[in-house]
């Protein structure tokens, strides 16, 4: 399997993510990895019915996303969401071989500060993002893929 996009956003699959960034991504399949979303039947069938019917759409459990990513030995281009920064580092941590994340959408929520229009973020997410980081995963913002990117541990750091 190969993931030609890694994207934390807090929707999962949207409207930016079927006109932009399955196109960018040249992705054949999205891989949501995401618990909530793997055990709730009413939230698989309305991200189903979200996915453009010439995408497959896996739904996975954590532990069985990287498990399935880890055994796929194919080329197949593949668009990866996560929910936030903790389960992206639990991706990375589980032993995923990623370089780059894409920030997406990180929405607004009692006790989180405002960082862009689209990115907000408490000390917690602040943490995770911190130790992507330190494992050499690059960490880039922007909502769709001809936005100028712009790296994640600078805009937190000011």
């Amino acid at each position: 399997m190969n993931i030609t996009v890694f994207r934390i956003d807090e929707r999962l699959i949207h409207g930016q993510i079927v006109t932009a960034w399955i196109a960018y991504a040249n992705a054949n399949i999205i891989i949501v990895a995401d618990d909530k979303a793997a055990n709730d039947e009413f939230q698989k069938t309305l991200l189903q019915m979200a996915t453009p019917k010439t995408i497959k759409l896996q739904i996975l459990g954590m532990d069985e996303a990287i498990r399935t990513i880890k055994e796929d030995t194919s080329d197949t281009k593949t668009l990866l969401l996560v929910r936030g920064p903790k389960e992206a580092l639990q991706m990375i941590e589980g032993g995923l071989d990623l370089k780059e994340i894409n920030v997406g959408n990180i929405n607004m929520k009692k006790g989180k500060t405002k960082i862009l229009g689209n990115l907000w973020i408490d000390d917690e997410d602040i943490r995770y993002l911190n130790k992507i980081h330190e494992v050499g995963v690059a960490l880039e913002v922007r909502t769709v893929p001809n936005e100028r990117s712009q790296d994640v541990i600078k805009l937190i750091s000011k």
